[in-house]
């Protein structure tokens, strides 16, 4: 188990989020840019970061919601596929 985590963080500096970097939301059918980056102090982990998204609905291209999605799990469900990433570095994320 601890070989599985280990592997897991190693995969998560793999993703290397910038401002500018597309995610595309395969389950909700939403586009996002990653506007900015925060720092969050967080009472029981410290540091948090956290990513200021606006969400452009693929079907209409209307502008839809601004969310605030905390790093690590942006992280996440890039990693589990949830989320298809696109750097502005033309890097992205393959298993």
């Amino acid at each position: 188990m601890e070989d599985y985590f280990k592997d897991l963080q190693n995969t998560f500096k793999c993703v290397i989020l910038r401002t500018g970097d597309i995610v595309i939301d395969k389950v909700g059918n939403h586009i996002g840019i990653l506007l900015s980056k925060s720092r969050h102090i967080d009472m029981i982990r410290d540091d948090v970061y956290v990513w200021k998204v606006k969400w452009i609905s693929s079907l209409n291209k209307e502008a839809a919601d601004i969310t605030i999605l905390e790093e690590e799990n942006l992280k996440l469900c890039i990693i589990v596929g949830t989320y298809e990433w696109h750097s502005v570095t033309g890097g992205t994320f393959e298993l």
